[in-house]
């Protein structure tokens, strides 16, 4: 009876870990079926987009213009799952974490979701006002496809920063590094997409300084000061 009592008083005492908590766990498990089967169903579309990612032809086929829908339904889930990744990742480097904080997980995700939903706006109204229809689509499609790049190795990164006690590397560090390494593709994609030689410096500053950095840093700002 006395060892009972001071199991729980010890418990109470420790400080609130991810990888003890039920809904995690049962999240985690769920989340990770859910990333497999939208892997396995859209691995071929997957391996042609990377195998294209960087064609230089300007006529697109269907292929590279025209989305399905459950190709976009697989991009969709895998961008939901990679802000909802991220958050856990951010969340759980909080300093002196004693109870959940399931509300600041779901809003930080939801403001990474609407950051993805901004960008694909802003996008669409600098592609319908400098280029033509096939261009900006296929623009679209690769930001996108890049976003569920970053969501696939968001994940299990995430799955290492909760439940894994010794961590071998820097989760948080990896994962700004894929973020800056998928700016730096979409540069190279965005020189071989649109040959910018009309607009030129215009054409950069629109989409990586008014569209993808400045939007990114204003993110970080915010969660950086939230944390």
């Amino acid at each position: 009876m006395f060892e009972q009592v001071t199991e729980r008083l010890a418990s109470i005492g420790r400080a609130y870990q991810m990888r003890n908590d039920d809904v995690m766990i049962i999240s985690a498990i769920a989340f990770f079926v859910l990333f497999t089967f939208v892997l396995y169903r859209s691995r071929m579309v997957f391996i042609y987009k990377i195998n294209t990612f960087f064609s230089s032809r300007q006529i697109y086929s269907s292929n590279e213009v025209n989305v399905s829908s459950r190709e976009m339904i697989d991009i969709i889930l895998l961008i939901v799952i990679g802000c909802i990744s991220i958050s856990i990742i951010f969340v759980a480097d909080m300093t002196a974490l004693d109870a959940p904080h399931y509300g600041a997980l779901l809003l930080l995700a939801l403001c990474l979701m609407l950051l993805v939903v901004v960008k694909g706006v802003l996008y669409s109204f600098i592609n319908w006002t400098f280029f033509n229809f096939d261009k900006g689509r296929s623009w679209l499609s690769a930001v996108f496809f890049s976003v569920a790049v970053v969501s696939t190795l968001a994940f299990p990164l995430s799955l290492l920063r909760v439940f894994c006690v010794d961590q071998l590397i820097n989760v948080t560090y990896c994962l700004i590094g894929i973020v800056i390494l998928q700016k730096i593709i979409l540069l190279c994609k965005l020189y071989v997409n649109f040959r910018p030689k009309k607009y030129g410096g215009l054409l950069f500053f629109l989409y990586f300084c008014s569209v993808e950095i400045m939007p990114t840093l204003i993110a970080w700002k915010l969660v950086s000061s939230k944390l």
